[in-house]
């Protein structure tokens, strides 16, 4: 009986000495600025290698953008004739809407000429079809009378700095590529409050650093004011 109640006394004691006290928990819930700024520290390196990317090529394709004379190149257009088959014409007008079945036999029938762009509209007007393809590489229009079949292609492709800059708009991509703007803005976001954070850990750079941010401000808003027309 003595040896049992010896070992719950030592058990106790053990509980007891590991068992944190309510000063070690406060201390632990306690905000440090340390403890934030050391966090802003690995927020801001975990991100700095994706955003560096992401906002190299926003900012490059940005200064193209905004000048569009550098390097500016004419596009040459690329005319192709086809023939569609009698049997697809007599399916084509049986039905309302032809441009899916037209545009897939187009397709087939330029395997050796990629069309530049994804579907964006159609029309039928006095018996002739007419197919619109846009993308960020290029657009294309195809013209088909249905009592012909004889198909007019024009494939107008972009430059390569031409698709870039849609990149950089969002013009003219898929749902994946939106997806990569909205994710690079978030991140750059991230990044940039994480490292504007960082500022206030330079106690003797933290009056500069407001002062600058003022006068970004005022900048900005005075050019806004006074630019935006």
């Amino acid at each position: 009986m003595t040896r049992k109640r010896t070992e719950q006394s030592i058990h106790a004691e053990e509980a007891r000495l590991h068992k944190p006290s309510t000063r070690a928990i406060l201390h632990r819930l306690t905000f440090r600025k340390s403890d934030f700024y050391r966090n802003a520290r690995h927020v801001h390196a975990w991100l700095s290698a994706f955003a560096f990317l992401a906002l190299t090529f926003f900012a490059g394709t940005g200064l193209l953008l905004n000048n569009p004379n550098w390097f500016a190149t004419p596009s040459k257009n690329i005319n192709i004739q086809v023939t569609i088959p009698s049997t697809v014409l007599t399916q084509a007008k049986t039905l309302e809407n032809p441009a899916p079945l037209l545009l897939n036999t187009v397709r087939e029938l330029t395997k050796s000429q990629t069309l530049a762009g994804a579907f964006k509209s159609s029309d039928l007007v006095d018996g002739e079809v007419d197919i619109r393809l846009e993308g960020a590489k290029g657009h294309t229009d195809i013209t088909i009378p249905l009592d012909t079949g004889l198909a007019d292609i024009t494939i107008t492709p972009e430059s390569t700095l031409d698709t870039l800059k849609n990149l950089h708009r969002g013009k003219h991509v898929g749902s994946l590529w939106k997806w990569v703007i909205d994710i690079s803005a978030i991140i750059i976001l991230i990044l940039s409050c994480a490292g504007y954070v960082l500022f206030f850990s330079l106690r003797k750079r933290k009056t500069i650093s407001l002062w600058l941010t003022g006068l970004c401000f005022v900048t900005l808003v005075s050019a806004f004011i006074w630019g935006v027309v």
